[in-house]
């Protein structure tokens, strides 16, 4: 039997059930086929489709939309629906009619989202593929029982002007409350009884929202923790549990017709591709336009070579240049030109000279062609020249960036400007960004300054066009500690008891979620608690069948999606929550797994400050600072770090911290790499023995010999993943693919997955490496316990090096950066006092506001001077702030108090209590007001 609709936990705090629980249970109760008919969300439905092929059971992708009511008011007051609107369940027949949902969600959460989302009849006109269900609440229904059927005819000829009549279905009232079982039939009868004089199909619909019947005080919690009321103020007007196909028969014996319904079920053939995931080289990419004639492998391969010559050739000139005198057709010239130029070793200040000793550029090319060539074989340069002219924009618009995450051991990312520091220096492996066996898209992650990422994604929207671009959802689900709180509020117990039982309630270890079951299972109390208290044996008990439903939803951090042709064509939209941007209702998982390419744009504090930093110091002293070609072995900047100046820099401070790096006595950027690395639970306890080993090399040794070759560099002492990845490839003969098995298992505590890798890594051990089994025990041991918590080099380098960069500013421009650092923490009050501390400990003055002096933000007065800015000032807004230096800009300083108030007074917005902000601060001191 078709079951035409049914809610999950995504119309969120208005049903139960998770989509994996929802269906195997919908199958064992007898239905064939499920519509999922979430209220105005589409965002449970590819989770739906995986779960109905799995369990073979016919998949009907749906929504529960509202239209506006023609004629009466319908009363459904339990989930809160408006009476100027009933509802629609649509439901889709064909990949056709599931784009149309995908539009009409879209169409009710962005444009006629108030007063409530809906759609409009005229919406459904045109749409096929598609079955347009009236919900038992409906208004047609209400006037049919109510035997208002001239009313029911005219609702049901609109509706008809808009959908096909064999695209309707009606469906019949649930058994109610409030009514007994002959009206109920009644009244089905005469709903049947109409539709079938206009030849309308009528169907039966439980609509249930939670699974078992004795889940009915569970979903009344839930209702009362949205409406914000007591569990026993619910009232549920019928039961809305899923019941089995045999007790619908038993409650409809009076329509056994409706139950056939194999010819609704013959048209669902609704097929999603759900793969791209795992096949990430056939994903919708965005469009990027290409010279005339050219592809993108060849444009990719042509502006890293460029970028190669550009960067390291003893001739110094304009990237342009290089472009002109290399042409598409000369492409092979270049790439030989390349392979013969000599490094300009006194213009790469971030070089050391040894290391050309090392490399050559023949190693450079080298491994240029290795990347490439995986690149192009997977099918992802386009990805990589979108990403490319992304970073090319911020640099000309002195927008600071970073790439998180293993792209930084890309060569090429690095040469065309997507990632900050060069692979090939720091020995950081490709493979573990991108090789051929991995079968996912490259995970390139940004990092841009927090005060310029509008500014970024306004030029990707304005690149690609605001239909193809949005940014991401992301759900808060109900934990554990806030699920007792909510719950406990709802059953009316006090606040003391609900905060004390959540507090009863462990964090779980890093890699490890927390659970009710591993909670009671860790926490003795907790567990006591339960057994003995009645008020918390019920809260838990309660609060455990909604553990991990979506509470709420927001926008993610960084995600942004970029899609090829409109965005409705692969999934439904949303305003967020303060609707300033439109978001997909797709999360950044479901996104990738139906192909669309997500790019990271998170927006990082201390590159703003970077940045600004930047800027004051050209304006100041006319140096133009490049951050990506700094000394990197700047004296000042480590003798800054020896002394535990870390005050404001990236990833360095802190008590705990600055004590490691006083006693490192670092000298080198992968020193600051390594402490990134290393400053986790679990590596931590490796850094007296890294600190000892730097200072002493006769302390230097490695567990096996081999292994110098990539631990050399950190003294032989385990800091990053990837030591364990090399370590499983050359001692135990592993590949890419089966160490990326390794890595996954490990990282998320897989005891099956970890089980099978001892085998495999100790009797590799033995075979690859001719290690004794006791041996090779030894040196599982050893990474086992390290790998679940360790970085990856290429994260590590690029945020070490980030940390460099702010303790390079911070030593060379100390002004620039303290006012920049300031500037951008000008709303934490605690932070400006430790930055002023940290000012006057370095010999800056951080003068008081001024009424005269001072401007919105801290400004240089002198080499030694900085003047508090209006920001930091509490109580002092931001329209007052303007007014006040517009004025003094325009008819010079304030001269006196009188003179002050006298120029202020035009502005309305100046009161009492900005007067009173600008008197405590002594912004008034020099003009008479003390």
């Amino acid at each position: 039997m078709f079951l035409p609709s049914i809610y999950s936990h995504h119309s969120l705090l208005s049903a139960i059930p998770q989509i994996p629980a929802l269906v195997t249970d919908v199958t064992a109760k007898g239905y064939t086929a499920i519509a999922l008919t979430d209220e105005d969300t589409g965002s449970g439905l590819i989770d739906f489709y995986d779960s109905c092929n799995k369990n073979k059971v016919a998949f009907c992708p749906a929504v529960a939309l509202r239209v506006p009511n023609i004629f009466s008011a319908v009363d459904s007051s339990n989930f809160g629906q408006s009476k100027a609107y009933s509802k629609l369940n649509i439901l889709s027949q064909n990949l056709t009619g599931y784009k149309h949902i995908l539009e009409l969600i879209s169409i009710a959460r962005t444009q006629k989202d108030t007063p409530r989302f809906h759609i409009d009849y005229t919406d459904l006109t045109g749409t096929v593929g598609i079955f347009v269900s009236i919900n038992a609440d409906h208004e047609l229904q209400e006037n049919i029982i109510g035997n208002r059927l001239g009313n029911a005819q005219k609702i049901l000829n609109k509706i008809l002007t808009c959908v096909n009549k064999p695209d309707l279905l009606v469906e019949l009232t649930m058994p109610s409350h409030n009514l007994d079982k002959t009206q109920t039939k009644n009244n089905n009868l005469a709903i049947i009884d109409f539709c079938g004089q206009n030849d309308v199909r009528c169907v039966i619909s439980p609509a249930p929202r939670y699974l078992n019947q004795d889940d009915d005080e569970v979903f009344r919690a839930i209702i009362a923790v949205r409406e914000g009321k007591k569990l026993d103020d619910i009232k549920l007007t019928r039961d809305f549990y899923l019941p089995s196909v045999e007790e619908l028969k038993q409650d409809f014996d009076y329509c056994p017709q409706l139950f056939e319904t194999q010819d609704l079920i013959d048209r669902l053939d609704t097929n999603i591709r759900t793969d791209y995931d795992k096949h990430a080289n056939e994903a919708f990419f965005p469009h990027f336009e290409l010279p005339t004639g050219q592809t993108p492998d060849k444009v990719l391969t042509r502006n890293t070579y460029l970028n190669l010559v550009s960067k390291f050739a003893m001739e110094q000139k304009p990237l342009k240049d290089w472009e002109e005198q290399f042409p598409y057709e000369r492409l092979d010239e270049l790439k030989i030109f390349a392979s013969n130029i000599i490094p300009n070793t006194s213009a790469l200040l971030g070089y050391d000279p040894s290391h050309w000793d090392k490399k050559s550029i023949a190693d450079y090319t080298k491994r240029i062609d290795y990347e490439l060539d995986v690149i192009i074989t997977k099918g992802f340069p386009a990805y990589f020249l979108v990403l490319a002219d992304l970073m090319d924009y911020c640099t000309l618009e002195g927008i600071v960036t970073n790439t998180r995450g293993s792209g930084a051991g890309s060569l090429v990312c690095y040469l065309i400007n997507i990632s900050i520091l060069d692979p090939m220096v720091y020995d950081i492996p490709f493979e573990r960004f991108l090789n051929p066996l991995r079968p996912s898209a490259p995970d390139i992650d940004g990092d841009f300054a927090d005060d310029q990422r509008d500014k970024v994604i306004q030029y990707i929207t304005k690149k690609y066009g605001s239909a193809q671009v949005c940014q991401i959802i992301t759900f808060g689900a109900i934990l554990p500690r806030a699920g007792v709180r909510d719950i406990g509020r709802a059953l009316g117990v006090g606040y003391a008891k609900c905060d004390k039982l959540s507090k009863l309630i462990p964090t779980a270890p890093q890699g490890r979620k927390t659970t009710f079951k591993w909670a009671l299972e860790t926490s003795v109390e907790l567990a006591e608690a339960y057994a003995k208290d009645d008020d918390t044996r019920r809260i838990i008990d309660l609060a455990k069948k909604v553990e991990g439903n979506y509470r709420h939803a927001s926008v993610h951090a960084a995600g942004v999606i970029i899609s090829p042709t409109k965005l409705t064509d692969y999934m439904p939209l949303q305003w967020d929550s303060d609707r300033k941007m439109i978001i997909c209702q797709y999360d950044m998982r479901v996104a990738e797994k139906i192909g669309l390419v997500k790019m990271d744009i998170l927006g990082i504090a201390n590159l703003a400050i970077l940045g600004n930093a930047v800027i004051l110091t050209q304006q100041r002293r006319g140096t133009k600072v490049d951050l990506r070609n700094i000394d990197l072995f700047d004296p000042s900047s480590y003798e800054l770090l020896t002394k535990g100046r870390t005050m404001g820099l990236f990833q360095l401070s802190g008590p705990a911290m600055t004590k490691f790096l006083v006693q490192m006595q670092p000298t080198r950027v992968q020193d600051l790499m390594a402490m990134v690395a290393l400053y986790r639970p679990g590596p931590m306890a490796n850094i007296p023995d890294y600190i000892k080993r730097k200072n002493n090399n006769k302390l230097i040794k490695y567990y096996v010999p081999a292994m110098e070759k990539w631990m050399q560099d950190s003294y032989g002492v385990l800091v990053y993943q990837d030591d364990v990845l090399y370590t499983a490839i050359y001692l135990a003969g592993y590949d890419w693919a089966e160490v990326d098995v390794l890595r996954k298992g490990m990282g998320k505590k897989i005891k099956e997955v970890i089980d099978a890798q001892h085998i495999k890594f100790v009797e590799g051990c033995q075979s690859h490496s001719g290690f004794t089994k006791e041996e090779s025990e030894s040196i599982w041991d050893l990474v086992v316990p390290f790998s679940a918590y360790g970085f990856n080099k290429a994260h590590a380098a690029s945020y070490g090096m980030i940390a460099y960069w702010t303790a390079y500013m911070k030593a060379e421009y100390t002004v620039e950066f303290m006012t920049a650092l300031m500037t951008s923490e000008s709303n934490v009050l605690p932070k400006i006092a430790q930055a002023i501390n940290e000012c006057q400990e370095m010999g800056i003055a951080v003068l008081p506001p001024d009424v005269n002096k001072s401007y919105l933000s801290f400004h240089i007065e002198d080499n030694k001077t900085i003047r508090y800015g209006f920001a930091s000032v509490k109580n002092l807004g931001t329209d007052v702030i303007k007014y006040m230096i517009s004025e003094r800009d325009k008819a010079g300083n304030y001269t006196d108090l009188d003179n002050f108030l006298d120029r202020m007074s035009p502005f309305q917005g100046f009161n009492k209590r900005g007067l009173e902000a600008l008197i405590y601060s002594g912004a008034l001191d020099d003009i008479g007001c003390r």
